[in-house]
């Protein structure tokens, strides 16, 4: 006779009543979470052993964390002394926009037969943001740097100034193959046009290093108001202070010019014509006093014509001569309005906002760093080590 053997699962499935397909899976269910977390402390004990391991490792090797933890201090404070201060020149404006009305400017352009030309004034050119983008402009910045400034008692462009704040006459010294550039310099009054190649070179560079360098930022704190912050950080407190004023006046005289070149052109052809009639009115005015004077006998009365005319001529002329004169007084009026005007807010004032690297925080910062540093190493070189045993 032959017996079957049951497994206890196998036995209790025949001799209990069946169970539904919910509660096996429940079963195999929680068998695999005791499994899971068997696991799962396995590894926590295994992560507190590798960290307890590493702990002590770390405490064998202490001299070799506090003495790279001191040479990182250490270093930190070298830079604190060797680093200059850097000095904040700050300037706020309100640019306050004003529109030319028609008026006299209007009729006049219409009687000399150039109203087209007269079609309004460039009011979105430094409005919003490209009021920002022109002041940070190359022309705004290389005009900046050609102005003459008194520095500490001595007339220099900014632009020497900065080659000396900034110590770049050292490096050029050392130049060989450009002669030039040993004994470079900007003088005052100088014209654009006669520039040297390596002058031009020199300026760009100038240029392109404070815009990247963000030494220059103009912003807006509101883009709902209309108040501008002109910031520029430098290593001279003196040149800051300059360089922020210099770049402010040219950057309005540039606006000025733009907004009103219209205007100006305009009132200097305006000009013209009114010397052009007043020159006639005065001619006129000669000849009929001369035709007056040759024929005093009444008998020659026709020869008394030329001088009419040109008693005629000039009371046309005068009253021409008078109409330009007040048109001219109007279109003067409306440039007037369309000067724009620059309200400063704040302007920089000694002594300016200095930023430097303390010592105390440079010593922490320092020897924190050189900690971690040798940390990251030992750690790094004891797994490796662990890594080619296994």
């Amino acid at each position: 006779m032959r017996f079957k053997l049951y497994t206890f699962t196998q036995l209790h499935l025949y001799t209990i009543a069946p169970i539904n397909i919910y509660t096996l899976k429940q079963y195999f269910m929680s068998e695999q979470i005791k499994v899971a977390q068997q696991d799962d402390e396995i590894s926590l004990k295994e992560l507190m052993q590798k960290a307890s391991e590493w702990w002590q490792y770390l405490l064998s090797k202490w001299l070799i964390i506090l003495v790279f933890g001191m040479g990182g201090a250490a270093i930190g404070l070298a830079v604190s002394l060797l680093t200059k201060p850097k000095y904040t020149a700050h300037l706020s404006f309100a640019l306050v926009e004003k529109s030319a009305g028609g008026g006299g400017l209007a009729d006049l352009a219409s009687s000399f037969g150039i109203a087209n030309l007269m079609g309004g004034g460039s009011n979105g050119t430094f409005s919003g943001d490209n009021l920002l983008e022109i002041i940070q402009s190359r022309h705004s910045i290389e005009q900046t740097l050609l102005s003459p400034v008194d520095y500490y008692g001595k007339k220099l462009n900014l632009v020497d100034v900065y080659a000396q704040v900034n110590e770049l006459k050292d490096g050029w010294k050392e130049q060989t193959k450009n002669k030039e550039l040993q004994t470079l310099t900007f003088p005052i009054g100088q014209k654009r046009e006669a520039f040297t190649r390596t002058q031009d070179s020199v300026l760009y560079s100038i240029y392109d290093k404070i815009v990247k360098s963000n030494a220059l930022t103009v912003a807006r704190k509101d883009k709902k108001l209309s108040l501008v912050n002109l910031d520029f950080v430098s290593k001279d407190e003196l040149f800051a202070k300059l360089f922020v004023e210099t770049l402010m006046k040219e950057t309005y005289q540039f606006y000025s010019d733009t907004r009103t070149a219209q205007s100006r052109a305009n009132i200097k052809m305006m000009e013209a014509k009114a010397d052009s009639v007043r020159h006639l009115y005065e001619s006129s005015l000669y000849k009929g006093a001369s035709y007056s004077q040759a024929n005093i006998n009444p008998a020659l009365q026709m020869a008394a014509v030329p001088g009419i005319k040109q008693q005629n001529n000039a009371q046309l002329y005068a009253t021409v001569y008078t109409e330009v004169l007040k048109n001219l007084e109007s279109l003067k009026l409306d440039m007037a309005r369309e000067t724009p005007i620059v309200q400063i807010v704040d302007t920089p004032r000694f002594p300016l906002e200095k930023e430097k690297l303390g010592k105390v925080k440079a010593v922490a910062t320092g020897g924190i760093l050189g900690g971690f540093l040798i940390v990251f190493y030992l750690l790094g070189a004891l797994f490796l080590k662990n890594a080619m045993k296994d």
